[in-house]
């Protein structure tokens, strides 16, 4: 019996003990680690604020690759949340609500999970440093409040090693993250950004190589269009949609790219269509918002917005009837292609042409932004004459073709003239044929009018 006694008196000191220090614990814990980056601000603010790219730069995937995750409420801002499950019982299931939002100063994630505490909160505070202001510094900090759970006020005491450890780990995956993503601020960009469905067409095309200079790129896509222009008339066609020039290789002395025109017999579309006018502008998805601008020149897709795991339709459009023939001995260097459809990153920029490299750069940075890898080569429809390519008010909707749940877009089908097999021998080289080009379709034109 004393035996038992003194068990008994022991157990309660020992309960004693742990209660007397319990009370002296903090009731609270809170832990902190930054980061600086050169990326924008409104990249930090994008990524942040949404789970688009949750997985890649947030710690909690560690801890269990397999987790079921879901989002619900707007894809950024307020209201977004993120439920996660996992089997994993050190993870269990919860959820992360993003409650405040203030761009370019902080934001807010209240969290909820199997551990014990109440009040979690995982906050990103952002300060702009460096000489000019263009960094930026990035503060995340965990706090949990565990009142007069004792047993919580002892768990807190392994905050700074497990929390401040996924912080740690988190902040560095996020500053790899953001070095993948070029340095471009599409925040100034006043017309708004997209993903967009780009159906499958028939085109004409036409490549050129110039040297980097207005007078000299405006010259070899308006020689290359003349020659698109003479091939749609000898084949009964029309223009299905405005003129695409798109980028091979923008070098620092020359400019590579191909003058494409969507094509269709005369006479089978529309007849309201005006392909030289803009369509309307699509409805914002949820939970995005327009950039800020005056509205003059707000972006205009032609196709609704899509998000990048949707399936796309493969169909594609029938095949026409097309010959393609030189004039006075001069090769044509028009190709008859099928384009299949693909997804494209998308905006609208109005201003002279030669601002429109930057624009690519936007658009793909948007694009990576918004948990998309860009493929294949960026292109332009061109609203305006080539002629106007060069006016303040010249206008262009600008695509970065998107990979769709990690596989690239297909690639154009060459109709004509046929593809030569490695039996019938290589290719004749297009570098006469681009000489010729530039003084053929003038002198059939001349012909012509004779």
């Amino acid at each position: 019996m004393t035996r038992v006694i003194e068990w008994l008196i022991s157990l309660l000191i020992v309960v004693a003990l742990f209660v007397v220090i319990g009370l002296f614990l903090p009731s609270s814990r809170t832990v902190s680690h930054s980061v600086e980056t050169n990326r924008p601000m409104a990249t930090v603010n994008d990524i942040l604020s949404g789970f688009t790219r949750f997985a890649d730069w947030n710690a909690l995937i560690n801890h269990d690759p397999r987790m079921q995750l879901e989002v619900t409420g707007p894809a950024n801002g307020v209201g977004a949340k993120l439920n996660f499950r996992s089997n994993d019982r050190s993870v269990g299931e919860g959820s992360w609500e993003l409650v405040e939002f203030v761009p370019g100063e902080r934001l807010v994630y209240a969290i909820d999970n199997n551990a014990r505490g109440t009040d979690k909160k995982m906050t990103f505070d952002f300060e702009r440093t460096g000489q000019r202001r263009q960094n930026v510094k990035i503060t995340q900090t965990y706090e949990i409040d565990y009142g007069f759970d004792l047993i919580g006020r002892f768990a807190g005491m392994y905050v700074t090693d497990n929390i401040g450890e996924d912080i740690k780990l988190g902040l560095g995956k996020f500053s790899n993250l953001l070095a993948t993503i070029p340095r471009f601020d599409y925040s100034q960009h006043e017309a708004e950004f997209a993903f967009v469905d780009v159906p499958a067409a028939n085109v004409l095309s036409a490549t050129a190589t110039a040297k980097r200079t207005n007078d000299d790129i405006a010259v070899a896509m308006t020689n290359q269009l003349k020659w698109i222009e003479q091939t749609m008339e000898a084949n009964g066609l029309e223009a299905a949609g405005p003129l695409r020039i798109i980028t091979n290789e923008f070098g620092a002395e020359a400019y590579g790219f191909d003058v494409v025109q969507p094509v269709r017999k005369a006479g089978t579309g529309p007849a309201e269509e005006a392909t030289d006018e803009p369509a309307e502008t699509a409805e914002v998805a949820e939970g995005e918002e327009a950039a800020e601008g005056d509205g003059e020149y707000d972006a205009q897709i032609a196709q609704p917005r899509v998000g990048l795991k949707d399936a796309i339709d493969t169909t594609m459009p029938e095949r026409l009837d097309i010959k393609i023939e030189g004039a006075r001995g001069a090769t044509n260097p028009v190709l008859y292609l099928q384009v299949p459809a693909h997804r494209a990153a998308v905006t609208t920029y109005v201003g002279p042409s030669p601002g429109l490299p930057r624009v690519r750069d936007l658009v793909r940075a948007w694009a990576m932004v918004n948990g998309a890898e860009t493929a294949d080569r960026p292109y332009e429809d061109y609203r305006i004459e080539i002629k106007d390519m060069l006016s303040e008010t010249a206008e262009f909707q600008v695509y970065w073709p998107v990979r769709i749940n990690g596989e690239v877009p297909a690639p154009a089908v060459q109709l004509v003239p046929e593809p030569v097999t490695e039996e019938r021998g290589p290719p004749p080289s297009t570098g006469a044929a681009e000489a010729e080009a530039e003084q053929a379709p003038a002198e059939a034109e001349a012909e012509s009018a004779e």
